[in-house]
């Protein structure tokens, strides 16, 4: 006999069962234990915390993410009034925020169920304390290693895991553990049988040793010799000099040799730090030119801009159906809602930004909303056309404004202005000859 969901009757039970199991298997590097590859999460922290060129971008996409509003719409108005009063009830938006960074961060970040059966509250885990993650040979999660007080190990989610949402930055070829936002900026590389520090440790390097030269221009090392001198005349100067002030003046019998030890002024550093720049933007996989750069470099960005808008709207969308799937439709049920009847959609709301077309710009041209330079430029950077010819179309605007001020110049001719006024004149049919509508011939037909 059939199931009620159409499996044949010949198909066993068991083979069904063994059919859910992939036949590929994970492989682990470790029998018990997957840590982080090569860094910690202790250490992404540690990293973020001491480095501006790493914070600046985690903090923007954090900001572009969740600088919006949350918005849930159920079908009944009654199942969306009690999820939002659950968020606001709870704090949940100042925690999802705060956790948004976390992920960023680390790559991964845990929101934890405070109960599971009655979803009361949610809770961050402090990601600094996770060491690792127990997978079985299918790669179905286990537990979490999670360390606690005295160094202990605690198996954080063992026989719960439905109390844990994980959140997941960019997961690829079943690895436990996703990427940091800068994770090439963070763990160390290998190059031959030399292990080069990560490069987060040699940007630290670099403003050590550029501080270091400003430092030793600004407060050379200095040699006072005194040829010939003693022990005790050498120490009456030294004092002397330990007590000279900017501006002091000095008679003396013995001119001293004075030397200095300066960093060389020749040395030319920028196409390094030119690289090292651009190796850092694209660790971090965000513009730092659209902040920290001039006119020019923010204009050259925004093509940039509009990737990076397109790589936050990625993450709302997976947020949001994360947060929908294993939060909302939970707390739905708890609430005694059926989450399929109710449909609830999930969403950040979208900046109101106008995508213009050619007509529309056309239009704004001719209205004198946009001027015609700033049209040709919307050409150039959303259709791909070419228009070369901005000088000589700027000649003729000004030949035609001059020409125009010129004709406004002249003086009037009274006669001629009062005969345009006047309706033109037609051939009469009858008197056979032109005249004005103002003919005072009998039956004329000028009348």
């Amino acid at each position: 006999m059939p199931s009620p969901i159409g499996t044949p009757s010949h198909y066993k039970e068991s083979a069904i069962q063994e059919a859910k199991h992939p036949t590929a298997k994970i492989v682990k590097r470790e029998w018990d234990r997957e840590r982080p590859e090569q860094v910690t999460f202790e250490k992404l922290i540690y990293y973020h915390d001491r480095t501006p060129q790493v914070s600046m971008p985690v903090s923007m996409y954090s900001e572009m993410i969740s600088g919006t509003d949350l918005e849930i719409v159920c079908k009944s108005e009654s199942a969306t009034e009690e999820l939002k009063d659950w968020i606001r009830r709870t704090n949940f938006y100042e925690k999802f925020e705060n956790m948004i960074t976390t992920w960023l961060i680390c790559g991964n970040a845990l929101l934890e169920k405070l109960d599971e059966g009655d979803i009361q509250d949610v809770m961050e885990v402090d990601m600094s304390t996770i060491i690792s993650k127990k997978r079985d040979e299918y790669g179905e999660l286990e537990y979490y290693e999670h360390r606690t007080r005295n160094g202990k190990i605690d198996k954080l989610g063992e026989g719960k895991l439905g109390k844990f949402i994980e959140f997941n930055l960019a997961p690829f070829s079943r690895k436990p553990w996703s990427n940091s936002l800068f994770h090439s900026l963070a763990i160390p590389r290998t190059v031959g049988n030399r292990v080069q520090p990560a490069i987060i440790e040699l940007i630290w390097g670099v403003e050590d040793a550029m501080a270091g030269i400003l430092l030793n221009n600004a407060y050379p090392i200095t040699t006072i010799t005194y040829n010939g001198a003693n022990d005790e005349y050498l120490k009456a100067e030294a004092r002397r000099w330990a007590e000279y002030k900017p501006g002091d003046k000095r008679v003396q019998k013995v001119k001293p040799e004075i030397e200095f030890f300066e960093t060389q002024t020749g040395s030319k550093y920028t196409d390094y730090l030119d690289w090292l720049k651009n190796c850092v933007q694209m660790g971090v996989q965000f513009p730092n030119e659209i902040l920290t750069g001039d006119f020019t470099s923010r204009a050259s960005s925004e093509t940039t801009e509009t990737i990076v808008q397109k790589k936050v709207r990625g993450y709302q969308r997976y947020l949001a159906n994360k947060l929908k799937t294993e939060l909302f439709d939970n707390i739905l049920i708890q609430l005694g809602y059926d989450p399929e009847d109710e449909e609830c959609t999930i969403s950040f709301t979208t900046q109101n930004i106008i995508e213009l077309e050619v007509g529309q710009v056309k239009d704004f041209t001719n209205t004198g909303i946009m001027t015609k330079n700033e049209a040709r430029e919307w050409l150039r950077k959303n259709t791909g056309m070419e228009l070369p010819d901005d000088e000589q179309i700027q000649q003729d605007d000004m030949a035609k404004k001059a020409a125009d001020i010129a004709s406004q110049n002249q003086p009037r001719d009274l006669k001629k202005e009062m005969e345009s006024l006047l309706p033109k004149k037609r051939k009469c049919e009858m008197c056979k000859e032109h005249q004005h509508a103002l003919c005072t011939k009998r039956g004329c037909q000028c009348q």
